[in-house]
């Protein structure tokens, strides 16, 4: 069973007042590589996880879950616009993100995290969830490219291990590209008369 961890600060800690890093230093790694990855082996639970819900309880909920869970940097935003606003100053590893939003609805939302990730070569794991049940909302957002769908209600566990299973995929790609710049860079470089 994984310990419960409480943020200090309570149980709405958003990025903007993140202000620990975890970081690891080997002095065996090239100079190259360490520019390339934030940190060795962060923990998950170390991931930015925001939760776009324009529901207010539903948000609460879903931060609480993910912060009992272990999550140590969760916040929330209540539109769409908002969400892209916390994405640009402080890009989350994760995005939980309801389909129906006002100002900018979730499908508006996704193609903006996606085009926004593939114009700087990063990634972010998606879960789209919604009260609307229809096959179709599923399929949509998944086609449009979320890599998970939840409907609601959910069970408590089920979210919490689904999104926990994005972070550490999300956190395992980073890597994963990190090191494949690493190698273009040494190709490159030994590639040049």
């Amino acid at each position: 069973m994984t310990p419960v961890h409480h943020h200090p600060e309570g149980p709405a800690m958003t990025l903007a007042n993140a202000t620990t890093h975890f970081e690891i230093t080997d002095d065996g790694l090239d100079d190259e590589f360490d520019g390339l990855v934030e940190t060795l082996e962060p923990v998950v639970e170390d991931s930015r996880i925001l939760v776009v819900d324009d529901d207010a309880r539903m948000a609460i909920l879903m931060c609480r879950l993910l912060e009992r869970d272990g999550f140590r940097r969760v916040v929330a935003a209540g539109d769409g616009q908002r969400a892209l606003e916390i994405l640009f100053d402080h890009p989350p590893d994760v995005v939980v993100l309801d389909v129906h939003l006002p100002r900018l609805d979730g499908f508006e939302v996704l193609r903006e995290i996606l085009r926004h990730d593939l114009e700087i070569g990063r990634v972010t794991g998606i879960v789209a969830t919604s009260g609307d049940t229809a096959p179709s909302t599923c399929q949509t957002m998944l086609w449009a490219g979320a890599d998970d769908f939840i409907s609601r209600p959910f069970a408590n566990a089920e979210f919490a291990l689904r999104v926990r299973r994005i972070a550490q995929r999300t956190r395992a790609l980073r890597r994963a590209l990190g090191h494949a710049r690493l190698l273009e860079g040494r190709l490159r470089g030994v590639a040049r008369p």
